[in-house]
């Protein structure tokens, strides 16, 4: 009993002296366990790359550029499409004459008397003093100052003025009334001004116009329409020695107006040859003068003949 005794204490201590070791080391262990390592610069540096790649591999860069130049054609695309509908936008009012200038003068009562919608270009032929022969093209600006004469019931006129130019057009009816037409176009230039580089004869007034020898109407049209042609129409002008052209392109034209400011139902230039029909009233002249002549000189061989016979039968009788 003594020994037991003697022996418990000891075997005591020795089993708490191992269980405190096996808590020390159960202790290293979990802290080995969940200790976090202190890694070297060179594993962190790793790290963050593999982070960053990873980074790279989800977010790829590569794609959200694609993707960002998506849009990038849709913005050009926008930008061309309102640049082509403009573009048709601007064709189809110069189809419907919309920019065309229009140049009106009004009568004494404030109404319109003349209309005229046109693109109008003057091309002039001169020489220059090194002998050279040259054209001068000039466009009829839309801020010409328009001025006339609308007083005459069967003629007016209206000009175009700008600078060194005067662009004249004189209307008038046929005899019936029954049609107006354009009598007569003339342009009236100095030879000084700026587009006649080197003139031959600077400091001259020039007059041109429609030939008057050939009597002409030109765009007949009945009396309260309006003459309208988009095709190109040159009129030549001269006076014999110069010569210049007027070329019109889309060209509305009404004179003798009364009721309101804005052109009347369209006579196209397709109607009737209405371009330009020769003037009759000069033939109508000359073919009415030659009958007259004819008929006189049958009246007066008739009547010679009768005196000529009556006295031959009286000298036989006798």
């Amino acid at each position: 009993m003594l020994r037991a005794s003697t022996i418990d204490p000891f075997a005591t201590k020795l089993s708490h002296s191992s269980h405190k070791l096996r808590e020390r080391r159960l202790g290293c262990v979990l802290s080995t366990v969940f200790s976090v390592p202190n890694y070297p610069p060179a594993t962190e540096k790793l790290d963050n790359q593999l982070f960053t790649t990873r980074r790279m591999s989800q977010v790829v860069f590569d794609m959200p550029a694609a993707k960002s130049k998506l849009p990038l054609p849709v913005d050009n695309f926008e930008v061309k499409s309102t640049t082509t509908m403009t573009t048709e936008s601007t064709t189809t009012h110069r189809s419907f004459s919309t920019e065309q200038p229009l140049y009106r003068l009004d009568g004494s009562n404030g109404q319109a008397c003349i209309l005229l919608q046109v693109d109008a270009l003057i091309t002039v032929k001169y020489r220059t003093k090194f002998g050279e022969d040259q054209e001068a093209s000039i466009y009829v600006p839309n801020d010409a100052t328009v001025t006339g004469n609308c007083n005459n019931e069967n003629t007016v006129t209206m000009s175009l003025k700008w600078k060194a130019f005067v662009l004249l057009w004189r209307f008038a009816k046929t005899p019936g009334g029954e049609r107006w037409y354009v009598e007569k176009i003339q342009l009236t230039y100095n030879s000084s001004d700026r587009h006649f580089e080197h003139i031959e004869q600077p400091n001259k007034t020039i007059k041109v116009s429609t030939d008057q020898k050939h009597s002409y109407m030109l765009f007949p049209t009945p009396v309260g329409k309006s003459y309208a042609c988009d095709d190109e129409t040159e009129i030549p002008l001269t006076d014999g020695k110069n010569h210049a052209s007027v070329l019109l392109r889309n060209m509305k034209l009404q004179p003798f107006k009364f009721k309101n400011n804005e052109f009347a139902a369209e006579f196209s230039c397709t109607s009737l040859s209405a371009r330009g029909v020769r003037d009759e009233t000069a033939p109508v002249a000359v073919g009415s003068t030659l009958a007259a002549a004819v008929l006189l000189t049958i009246t007066g061989y008739a009547g010679y003949r009768y005196f000529k016979v009556k006295k031959v039968k009286y000298d036989t009788m006798e």
